[in-house]
């Protein structure tokens, strides 16, 4: 906190997170305006566009959103290298750290705003409160991408420490900005590499804007075709003489368009037209499935998909959705995404607000129904492999201790002195 050490700690905590105004780059509000008119995005390389197309295209939310809730489903544990929970003040206090990161939130509810921002922009800052002079952090907070930028050290392949890269980190808010020392920012950036600016991560929808922008104007061209039909024909008049086509009357097409609003396919309307004017239709309806709006969805919404890692099946879209195909869909998302994320994340953040490398913060998803075998399973497998081994055990391929091993036995340490036929010892 050196860097800001005429601002005292609470009221940096109150420029931090009190309500965000000028300038309005990094104001909320901004991206709020910038929903104002046609949705149609041109670009998702800012971080204004990126949170539109979170708000204004439903898949997009949908996937980040799901994924969210997936990686939210961990156990997080701390661990020595044995695999052991180790014990101790310290671990008390990282504990409690992880149940209530905040004074608003907990620990799932954290990781889920974390995850949605890391997904939305290709980043997520989260920012350590640690009381003034002390190394003990006492809160965690996500900061909103749009109000916080790094700023770019004077080195990058020669650094030795973490200022040489990222000198500080500005954090735009009410009208002035704060800078905030490196070691109290952990940056979390997600997989895309920004090609532009190795310091800040990039957003996946980066090179998704013409998926984002053709569903964004796809669901908007429906909405305009329900909403705003216009004129759905023309009621021209037929009656002719000998000069030429009669005009209607003065009047005559304001009855017209009266006598026209009885009729329509509400309840209390007229469905069939009986007139004795001399009058030709003409269409002028456009049919929706002619614009190929739904198949220009899916497709686009495949891409999206592919591009976060995330299975189609689970979507809901129709064909080929089995309850097999969701079971391998949602293993796969987990293997293929959430677990490699998760580690990566776990990895930066033991780093951040683990001090004792005797023992390291890990996440685990195997508790899962998805990772549960059946106990029938489970047995039949066992037998299987019993039945195997005793034939290598009594040609004297194995040892006894190396069947025990083989189904996950101590090879040498036995449970009680009860054998087969009420043996005492090991036959």
């Amino acid at each position: 906190m050196a860097l800001a050490t005429k601002r005292t700690f609470i009221d940096k905590v109150k420029a931090m997170f009190g309500t965000p105004a000028a300038p309005a780059y990094y104001d909320l509000s901004n991206v709020n305006y910038l929903m104002t008119g046609s949705r149609v995005i041109t670009s998702t390389a800012t971080v204004q566009n990126q949170a539109k197309a979170y708000n204004s295209c439903p898949p997009v939310a949908a996937i980040v959103n799901r994924k969210a809730k997936a990686f939210i489903n961990a156990k997080w544990w701390l661990l020595d290298k044995d695999g052991n929970e180790p014990k101790g003040a310290g671990t008390k206090e990282l504990y409690k750290l992880m149940g209530r990161p905040n004074v608003m939130q907990s620990w799932r509810a954290f990781l889920m705003q974390a995850k949605i921002f890391e997904q939305t922009f290709g980043e997520v800052f989260i920012y350590a409160v640690r009381p003034e002079g002390m190394k003990t952090i006492k809160a965690l907070w996500v900061i909103p991408n749009w109000m916080i930028e790094p700023k770019a050290g004077k080195i990058y392949f020669n650094a030795t420490a973490r200022n040489d890269v990222v000198q500080y980190y500005d954090l735009h808010t009410n009208g002035y900005s704060v800078q905030i020392d490196t070691e109290d920012i952990f940056h979390h950036k997600d997989i895309s590499l920004n090609s532009d600016n190795l310091i800040s991560g990039q957003s996946r929808l980066v090179s998704l804007q013409d998926p984002v922008s053709n569903i964004i104007a796809s669901y908007e061209a429906r909405n305009v075709l329900i909403t705003r039909r216009g004129a759905i024909g023309i009621l021209s008049n037929e009656g002719k003489d000998s000069i030429g086509t009669t005009p209607l009357l003065p009047g005559e097409k304001e009855d017209l368009q009266e006598d026209f609003k009885k009729y329509g396919v509400t309840r209390g309307q007229l469905q069939v037209i009986i007139s004795n004017a001399g009058l030709k239709w003409q269409s002028m309806t456009f049919p929706t499935k002619d614009l190929m709006l739904f198949e220009e969805i899916e497709d686009d919404v495949r891409q999206i998909a592919d591009n976060y890692d995330y299975p189609m099946h689970l979507l809901g879209f129709k064909g080929g959705t089995t309850f097999s195909n969701m079971n391998e869909a949602k293993k796969s998302l987990y293997q293929d995404a959430i677990m490699p994320e998760a580690e990566l994340f776990a990895e930066g953040l033991n780093d951040f607000i683990n001090p004792d490398p005797s023992f390291t913060i890990q996440a685990f998803y195997d508790h899962l129904d998805i990772f549960q075998q059946s106990q029938k399973d489970v047995a039949a497998a066992l037998k299987i492999k019993n039945e195997g081994m005793k034939v290598a055990y009594e040609m004297g391929v194995v040892t006894l201790e190396e069947w025990r091993t083989a189904i996950d036995y101590d090879p040498t340490i036995f449970n009680g002195k009860t054998f087969y036929n009420g043996n005492t010892t090991v036959v």
